[in-house]
């Protein structure tokens, strides 16, 4: 793995050997961090030339409404142009989060596939897949019923 960002609050690295990033964050940031850590992914998207990403949010918390509007148009809009095309998130337990990634996701155009996991072996698994899909079920993922 080689790492491209590094902050107290996110990490992204470049998985040479599937060809994806892997953003984790590491605790909830601001809304001024939310951005910087979602731009630099921008950047690491262009720089490697991958629109797969899986991001762990297990720490990331609830997003405020007006960060999850922006991700979900301006941001998108810019990753879109880099080539990102598809997204696993790795959920943690804690229903906030989750609640605000179903509607950060909900707000978002549907050009770009995604898929919740609660494990990273099963999130590389499903986004080195070629096919596009719009989103996907993972029974292991035990608060998620209908994806």
């Amino acid at each position: 793995m080689e790492i491209y960002f590094d902050t107290d609050y996110k990490r992204i690295e470049y998985d040479a050997t599937h060809h994806i990033m892997i953003a984790t964050w590491k605790v909830a940031p601001t809304s001024n961090e939310f951005r910087t850590g979602m731009m630099a992914m921008v950047n690491a998207m262009g720089q490697f030339k991958t629109g797969r990403v899986i991001y762990d949010v297990i720490n990331l918390g609830a997003i405020l409404e007006e960060d999850q509007v922006w991700a979900a148009t301006e941001w998108r809009a810019l990753a879109v142009a880099v080539g990102h095309s598809k997204v696993a998130f790795i959920l943690p337990d804690d229903i906030f989060t989750n609640m605000s990634m179903e509607d950060m996701m909900a707000k978002a155009d549907k050009d770009v596939a995604f898929g919740y996991f609660n494990r990273m072996e099963d999130a590389v698994r499903w986004v080195v897949i070629p096919k596009q899909v719009n989103a996907v079920k993972n029974d292991t993922f035990k608060n998620k019923t209908d994806l």
